[in-house]
């Protein structure tokens, strides 16, 4: 017994020198990184255009220099529109609605750096034909009962299309998104990703109908149900994304996947996050959306 004791001791002791060596501080000298201008801006149809305005630095810059006294154009199908002067901490915002259909370009001239420029077009939105809530979806591995939504939408398979199905959550007055559980669909399975960002590359007649099956995050017992997660009031969003969007995000999933990995130990694993900018980093990209009425499951 005393033998085991010791053996149990010093493996007990072993693991606790595990976790406490994974706690260790690294001290690492980050290198010089020249500071690069970054445009950031996700614009929607029928909307004023937002643009951040930044200098990207070195990894441990904290937070990031925002740029106050750049001239910002912007132009729309090659038209000059306006210049942007407005700004409030590096957001510069027009004073127009973007529209679907019409391709935006923004030069951004920053004081001792070169003039950053980006463009992009706004997808014509698609419609919701369809949508229906489904209580009882399937089962968790835990028994509890899971919910889905099914939405119809509509399709141009003559066309490469980007899509983006947004639950919006009303739980507890806050506007959340559910956690996808138990993902079936082909279309999204085909993506890779577990996320409701897909192409219609293998979507072919006029429309399609996907069935999202998501948790709310909390569940409750019935004797007529069983263990069954709460329903609460949603309505679903469809964006019709730019290809530069639909690139962006996936790579943003990827990119925050490997920076935090979901497995104690995990390695980190560095993943490029995509850009469309030239002359810096970022992100300039738009959609238009179309949403339900509110459901009440």
């Amino acid at each position: 017994m005393r033998w085991h004791s010791i053996v149990v001791l010093g493996f007990s002791l072993f693991i606790s020198s595990l976790f406490f060596s994974c706690r260790e501080k690294v001290n690492w000298d980050f290198p010089e990184f020249e500071a690069v201008p970054t445009i950031n801006s996700f614009f929607v149809a029928g909307e004023p255009i937002k643009i951040h305005v930044s200098l990207a630095g070195k990894f441990d810059s904290i937070p990031l220099g925002v740029v106050d006294d750049a001239n910002v154009a912007v132009f729309a199908d090659g038209n000059f529109i306006e210049n942007i002067t407005n700004n409030q901490q590096g957001v510069y915002t027009t004073s127009f609605n973007a529209q679907p259909g019409v391709e935006y370009h923004c030069e951004v001239a920053i004081p001792d750096f070169q003039t950053v420029t980006a463009e992009n077009t706004i997808p014509q939105p698609n419609s919701i034909l369809n949508i229906e809530h489904i209580n009882f979806a399937g089962v968790d591995e835990e028994g509890v009962s899971y919910p889905a939504v099914k939405v119809e939408f509509s399709n141009n398979p003559n066309e490469n299309l980007y899509f983006e199905v947004v639950i919006h959550l009303q739980k507890f007055d806050w506007d959340t998104r559910p956690e996808l559980i138990s993902i079936t669909d082909p279309v999204l399975l085909n993506e890779g990703l577990p996320i409701t960002l897909f192409s219609n590359e293998i979507i072919n007649g006029d429309s399609y109908s996907m069935t999202i099956s998501y948790t709310t995050g909390s569940a409750s017992y019935s004797s007529e149900t069983g263990w069954h997660s709460e329903l609460y009031p949603l309505t679903v969003e469809l964006r019709s994304v730019s290809y530069d969007y639909y690139m962006y995000v996936k790579q943003l999933y990827l990119y925050e996947t490997g920076r935090y990995p979901s497995i104690i130990g995990g390695v980190v694993t560095p993943f490029p996050l995509y850009s469309n900018v030239n002359g810096g980093y970022g992100i300039f990209a738009g959609y238009s959306s179309v949403q339900t009425d509110t459901i009440y499951p």
